[in-house]
């Protein structure tokens, strides 16, 4: 393509001490969506000067060229779109209706590092059937699991959706895709993952007998972290962020107001601060892990006193090490959550109260996802039908 064939003229001009092009196309020439006449006015992003203005000068044409040209690379003037042409707005467009920031890193690296290679220069028409199953196969050589591979198939979803809702196809394949296939592992029953009152109770009291400064140091930290796991059942993410200023030992109460999620610190899961009771061996724990440390986080990187970004570190450096040293199998930190939703319905604690500390908007959530009847004390459990039944 020749410039002459598109340009008819073109007009080198200072505008705020930038030069602009100020060029005219030939009649008949195709015009980008909205456009009603053949006048452009287009910045070079060259600040002015005499010098450079003689240099653009003399390929004004080619450049005016490339300033056409560059107005046809919006999706709208796109004819045949590939999917790697909406893929990010579609991403942007649900970002706004969703609360998390940390949701949308995890969906823009699925996007980016599983979705974008494999379908990123397909045009959207021609993605069929044939090739999300294909996807789907190469996927599974991950070995997620299936409410894993649920967010992966939410983000080809949501782009194709985008896609269809915006005319860029007339058909969506997606709907015939099932977000469940054997493809992908079922989640293991989480019974037999969760700390027995005897291993909570080991780990809680771990004074590392023999064990050199460092691993004491270690011990300590993990002690006091995980009397908060255990006695308030609070997230990962939440203990990570938690200040000193959010203890009030006067009162007894812990209030949990913020999260660290993938390395974000934001609101908590659901929104909503809580304030939880704090029992007096959790007190007693802060209070000799605080000593006289003077940092805002009750759990900072050590010499930095920033928090830590995720628990990866803690657990490598320190929890895995521990539970190694007690004999106790490794179960994820986030298990301590539901080890205290489970002892505390076996304590004979009221199911509501239990929701309460947990931050959960209703107790069908915490009875359906975090209480293992068949883990509760049978004992407990027949002495409060006998007295149901007196």
């Amino acid at each position: 393509m020749k410039a002459e064939e598109i340009i008819k003229s073109v007009i080198l001009k200072k505008v705020n001490n930038v030069i602009q092009a100020h060029f005219f196309v030939h009649s008949g020439v195709k015009l980008p969506v909205g456009k009603k006449d053949g006048r452009f006015r287009k910045s070079t992003n060259r600040k002015y000067s005499k010098a450079m203005m003689k240099t653009l000068e003399n390929d004004k044409m080619e450049i005016a060229l490339k300033l056409y040209l560059a107005e046809f690379d919006n999706l709208e003037n796109i004819d045949e779109p590939t999917f790697g042409d909406v893929a990010h707005f579609a991403l942007q467009e649900a970002e706004a209706n969703r609360r998390k920031q940390d949701g949308t890193v995890d969906y823009i690296s699925i996007l980016e590092k599983h979705t974008l290679p494999f379908f990123g220069k397909m045009k959207l028409t021609d993605i069929k059937v044939r090739d999300v199953k294909a996807w789907m196969l190469e996927i599974s050589k991950l070995n997620i699991s299936q409410n894993r591979f649920h967010k992966y198939h939410y983000v080809l979803k949501r782009v194709m959706d985008y896609a269809y809702e915006n005319e860029h196809i007339t058909s969506n394949v997606m709907q015939h895709i099932k977000r469940t296939s054997k493809l992908f592992t079922k989640s293991e029953s989480k019974d037999d993952d969760y700390f027995t009152k005897e291993e909570r109770d080991l780990i809680l009291n771990d004074v590392c007998e023999g064990c050199s400064e460092k691993e004491i140091l270690n011990s300590k930290f993990m002690v006091a972290f995980m009397h908060v796991a255990f006695l308030v059942g609070a997230r990962t993410g939440e203990i990570l962020n938690l200040l000193w200023s959010d203890i009030d030992f006067e009162n007894n109460t812990i209030t949990i107001s913020t999260s660290m999620r993938r390395g974000i610190s934001d609101v908590t899961k659901t929104n909503q601060v809580r304030v939880v009771p704090m029992v007096k061996k959790l007190s007693e724990a802060l209070l000799l892990w605080k000593g006289t440390r003077d940092n805002r986080y009750v759990f900072p990187v050590p010499n930095k006193g920033t928090p830590y970004k995720d628990s990866r570190a803690i657990v490598d450096s320190k929890y895995r090490p521990m539970l190694k040293r007690l004999g106790i199998s490794f179960r994820i930190l986030y298990n301590s959550r539901h080890t205290f939703a489970s002892i505390s319905m076996e304590q004979g604690v009221p199911l509501s109260v239990i929701s309460l500390c947990l931050g959960h908007q209703s107790t069908e959530i915490t009875s359906r996802y975090y209480i293992r009847f068949k883990r509760a004390c049978l004992d407990t459990v027949r002495n409060q039908l006998e007295e149901l039944s007196a």
